[in-house]
């Protein structure tokens, strides 16, 4: 479970790059690390750069993730939007991930394009 977050804030968003190994360990890891950012800098939009993450989730993991263990971040008084970017060739993956996060309730997109990201942020 070996990865790094770079944090740094950009205005009203807390941007995090991540950098690792991408493992179910290692996003439950890096989710609660980013959360707690959050409270700590009083931010409650997010932009997460996982472009550099190695590795794949595998389609189960994808729905674990945000099913069985994100509910414990989903408050939207902490986090109200969360911007994702990921590698295109990912797509199908990360968007049976988005799919299954926002059917619980969370506010989250996931992007090939940090411009694009980010503008969804300032909507």
């Amino acid at each position: 479970m070996a990865y790094d977050l770079r944090i740094e804030v950009e205005g009203d968003v807390l941007w995090v790059t991540a950098t690792g190994t991408r493992s179910p360990q290692t996003i439950l890891a890096m989710s609660q690390d980013i959360f707690a950012a959050c409270l700590e800098k009083n931010l409650k939009k997010v932009l997460i750069d996982v472009l550099a993450l190695k590795g794949r989730l595998s389609i189960m993991d994808a729905y674990d993730i945000p099913t069985k263990h994100f509910s414990e971040i989903r408050d939207r008084n902490v986090i109200s939007r969360c911007a994702i970017v990921d590698l295109k060739e990912f797509e199908d993956s990360y968007r049976f991930f988005e799919n299954v996060a926002v059917n619980r309730w969370f506010v989250l997109r996931i992007f090939s394009d940090t411009n694009e990201a980010n503008a969804w942020l300032k909507e």
